[in-house]
């Protein structure tokens, strides 16, 4: 089980900078299922300065864990049930009312889902003259697996010591694994719309992969599979793409965002013949900041992460908030109610630090049930101090 486990997840391969006031607006909206930082995806509010440092780095990632079916569960029963049976059968002769049990754990896996997803992007921020420039990278990775029994298999594993068949018979249930994972890496270019006042715009060209996961293994086999036929399960694909982004500070208080991701629509196949089509998801948000708090409301109203197979499209309305509890220390919370995809609504809660030089953590953790949880941190860090003049 451990191994399954661990090959599944090895296969699985997401701050508003513009207003500075007393709270840190950079380290709100952390913490989400497969966006973990919302604010830093933004082009027109990626480019952070300092006044002590020539670079700053952002960087925020965290993965989320759905297992609300048990399904990992019932694999590790199958497994158990699986040594039982071959311990039973050096002792004595198999008879079919043997095998129920095992017959009936893969019945109550038909259909049962688990997924993992999670992301990270990272954004440095170059100290050139009249020109807001960051480059910018990420990963958002979405990975999903079931089980699929096929009934057949019950009269498989009854009529084998009926037919003397000593060794286990061959069954034709399937353990499916579809994922994908979206990487960028690009240059953002943004700049303070003065024909508009306190509006920013940016712009991010990118070199994206999509990479799609489509495998199907037979009971049978999952033990002996290897990393190199999860590879070789991959389909890659590369090209130009771009996010535009708007953010508005409408009074001291209250600013607001729309976000365009991936313009450049594609349609992608994976070597099994699914297909996946990428389409622009646009995402719009409203933030109110006062000298200690801070809250923010955002919403992917066209998702950008769609349906491939098992996965569905993930579409998301997310409620956020910090306060400043001194100079070093803010806690941070929020609500996602999920409008699409399989995920529950979800809780998080969270807490940052902050030192002079600029420097920033941010953690938080998410909690939808039992079963369904995770986690982000992002980090900032303010480097190469500027010459004194």
């Amino acid at each position: 089980m451990q191994k399954w486990f661990l090959l599944l997840f090895a296969s699985g391969c997401s701050a508003y900078s513009a207003a500075q006031t007393t709270i840190d607006t950079q380290l709100l909206g952390l913490a989400s299922q497969t966006d973990v930082s919302a604010f830093l995806s933004n082009p027109a509010a990626l480019h952070s300065t300092s006044s002590r440092y020539r670079f700053t780095l952002n960087s925020a990632g965290g993965g989320y864990f759905n297992d609300k079916q048990r399904l990992l569960d019932d694999f590790e029963d199958a497994e158990e049930e699986g040594e039982r049976l071959r311990r039973l059968s050096s002792e004595r002769l198999l008879f079919p009312s043997d095998f129920e049990r095992q017959i009936a754990i893969f019945e109550r896996m038909d259909g049962k889902l688990f997924t993992l997803s999670g992301g990270n992007i990272t954004a440095v921020s170059l100290p050139v003259e009249a020109l807001d420039l960051t480059l910018v990278s990420s990963v958002v990775s979405r990975l999903a697996t079931a089980f699929h029994y096929d009934p057949e298999d019950a009269n498989r594993l009854r009529t084998a010591p009926v037919l003397g068949i000593v060794s286990p018979p061959d069954l034709e249930s399937r353990i499916i694994i579809q994922g994908i994972a979206v990487s960028d890496i690009g240059i953002n270019l943004s700049h303070k719309w003065e024909r508009f006042s306190d509006t920013r715009v940016g712009i991010t060209l990118k070199y994206q992969g999509v990479r799609l996961l489509d495998k199907a293994i037979e009971i049978d086999d999952y033990e002996e599979i290897t990393l190199d036929e999860f590879e070789r399960s991959v389909e890659t694909d590369h090209h130009i793409n771009a996010d535009v982004g708007i953010f508005k500070q409408w009074t001291r208080y209250w600013y607001s965002s729309l976000v365009v991701k991936s313009l450049n629509s594609k349609a992608y196949t994976s070597k099994a013949g699914n297909e996946y089509r990428q389409h622009p998801g646009v995402y719009v948000g409203l933030a109110y900041t006062g000298d200690r708090s801070l809250a923010s409301l955002d919403w992917d109203i066209v998702p950008s992460q769609r349906r491939f197979g098992l996965l569905d499209d993930e579409q998301r309305v997310r409620l956020s908030g910090q306060y400043r509890l001194n100079h070093r220390w803010h806690v941070s919370g929020g609500v996602e109610a999920i409008v699409e995809g399989r995920d529950n609504d979800s809780l998080s809660l969270g807490a940052g630090y902050h030192w002079d030089s600029g420097a920033a953590v941010n953690m938080a953790l998410i909690y939808a049930g039992p079963r369904e949880f995770g986690g982000s941190i992002q980090v900032r860090f303010p480097f190469w101090k500027r010459d004194r003049e």
